[in-house]
């Protein structure tokens, strides 16, 4: 990000915000509303136009679906317009060796702020981009940087300005990141993991669970099991459930022949803690 500021833009569908969060890897078409609490800011996925919030990232990413090889990125930030501009003049690095910076021309109207950026590091020639925030009364600020064939820019700034202009500010609202985590649809197809070291070069207790209901168990030592790992060594079949929603909870595996196991649940800066040890989460493969 910003060499100068830290950028977190957590966004919360609104006919959802009592339930779940945006994911990374969702997708959200057009039309679709997205929300940011902590920043009091609510928006449309604009006609023509798909959403998502990449994996490892905490940038909302819109992709452009007329063939026009558009993107545009959507983050913001507690901040001022100098604090801004002064970290558009030192520039933005979207990825290793790639760099964006404000070609010079700043310019400022009412709540809005723009210029034009220039690309260097490995870009296409062909390509350009530009970048323009809006900030609120409350002192929250939406950046929205558009990267798109030099051909197209002025077509693409237009598409830019809708959504800029059909976004509202609100009264920022503090809510906890995982206060609507639903545990059975991110444990439905995962396979989750714990290691022997922090490195993972060796795998201690693994867990498959299936979208079905059905899970497999493969463990080497206690953890997943509280206490003595006893009869449950080894690989298990059973059923899982959980109705946990929330950064904390309780998932249930009823082990086939043998008695059912608790497993306290809970997500922490996007990383999955299973009995309180740290378990990476991956697709299963294998389930029907």
């Amino acid at each position: 990000m910003y060499k100068s500021l830290s950028f977190i833009f957590l966004f919360i569908p609104i006919t959802l915000l009592a339930q779940s969060r945006l994911r990374p890897g969702q997708v959200y078409d057009e039309g679709d509303s997205i929300y940011a609490p902590a920043y009091g800011i609510k928006s449309v996925v604009p006609e023509g136009w798909m959403g998502m919030l990449p994996q490892g990232a905490e940038i909302f990413l819109l992709s452009s679906k007329k063939g026009k090889d558009a993107q545009i990125y959507v983050f913001a930030d507690t901040a001022t317009f100098e604090q801004l501009k002064m970290g558009w003049m030192q520039g933005l690095e979207l990825s290793e060796g790639r760099m964006l910076k404000s070609d010079g021309n700043i310019s400022t109207k009412g709540d809005r702020m723009h210029s034009g950026v220039v690309l260097t590091g490995g870009y296409n020639k062909a390509y350009t981009g530009y970048i323009e925030a809006r900030c609120s009364e409350y002192g929250r600020c939406l950046q929205i940087l558009l990267i798109c064939p030099a051909a197209v820019l002025e077509e693409m700034k237009g598409e830019l300005d809708k959504f800029l202009t059909g976004t509202s500010f609100v009264q920022p609202v503090l809510v906890s990141a995982n206060a609507g985590f639903d545990w059975k649809l991110f444990l439905a197809g995962k396979h989750l993991v714990s290691y022997e070291n922090v490195v993972g070069t060796k795998s201690v207790n693994e867990l498959w669970l299936c979208p079905d209901g059905s899970f497999t168990s493969k463990l080497k030592r206690s953890g997943l099991v509280k206490g003595e790992i006893g009869n449950y060594k080894g690989r298990k079949k059973g059923t899982w459930e959980t109705k946990s929603i929330g950064a904390t909870g309780t998932l249930l595996l009823k082990f086939d022949k043998l008695p059912p196991v608790e497993v306290d649940l809970k997500i922490e800066e996007d990383k999955t803690y299973l009995n309180g040890r740290r378990h990476m989460a991956l697709n299963a493969t294998g389930c029907k």
